[in-house]
């Protein structure tokens, strides 16, 4: 992002709780924030043989890092974990088939009811990595229209998604859009322009 102390703010003002470094830690995974363009430029997937990892082959958007440890944040928005990174498409079936060589697994064919979008997901412990191509207007259609390919959302679990929603309300972040997932959950979106270029999504219990 252009302006790192901007985006430390902005995700603060979300419920994030930040390192020095801007790193949001959880239970085995984390967001950084980084300087450079805005929104999500890369997903770094952890690897106990990185090297025999990205010997499968490469993807889009996509590196394969060491394991790191540190201890998880209390979040004041109840985040728990990652639950999925998206990232947008063009043509989902030829995404698929490259992802797959590099991850070295089968992706579930689903739909996508709150972004609208057709969707390969590949699950990656407890946590999901999404490729979506819109199938109607909404969150990846305006993603792909406005960035192009690559990733766009973050979707997190959190303890409570009406306290995430308060927090954000007594700082500043208007309502986040709500909508129900294909799983029957209620899920809700910060826009981009509140978070730095990046749709950062909640799903959990009210």
């Amino acid at each position: 992002m252009p302006d790192p102390a901007a985006g430390r703010d902005a995700y603060a003002r979300i419920g994030f709780e930040l390192d020095e470094r801007g790193v949001a830690w959880n239970d085995g995974d984390h967001l950084e924030l980084v300087r450079g363009a805005e929104g999500l430029q890369s997903v770094a997937l952890a690897s106990d043989d990185p090297a025999a990892d990205a010997a499968r082959g490469n993807a889009d958007f996509l590196s394969v890092v060491e394991p790191t440890s540190a201890k998880a944040k209390l979040h004041p928005n109840g985040v728990q974990r990652i639950e999925r990174v998206y990232i947008v498409v063009t043509d989902l079936a030829l995404a698929v088939e490259k992802y797959s060589r590099a991850l070295g697994m089968t992706a579930k064919m689903e739909r996508g009811t709150v972004i609208n979008a057709d969707m390969g997901i590949f699950q990656i412990g407890p946590t999901g990595l999404g490729l979506a191509q819109p199938c109607a207007p909404g969150v990846a259609a305006d993603a792909l229209r406005s960035r192009g390919p690559g990733p766009f959302q973050i979707l997190y679990r959190t303890r409570s998604m009406d306290a995430a929603a308060n927090w954000m309300a007594g700082h500043g972040v208007p309502p986040p859009v709500r909508g129900v997932r294909n799983t029957g959950e209620q899920a809700m979106l910060v826009k981009p322009e509140h978070a730095c270029g990046v749709y950062i999504g909640f799903v959990g219990p009210a």
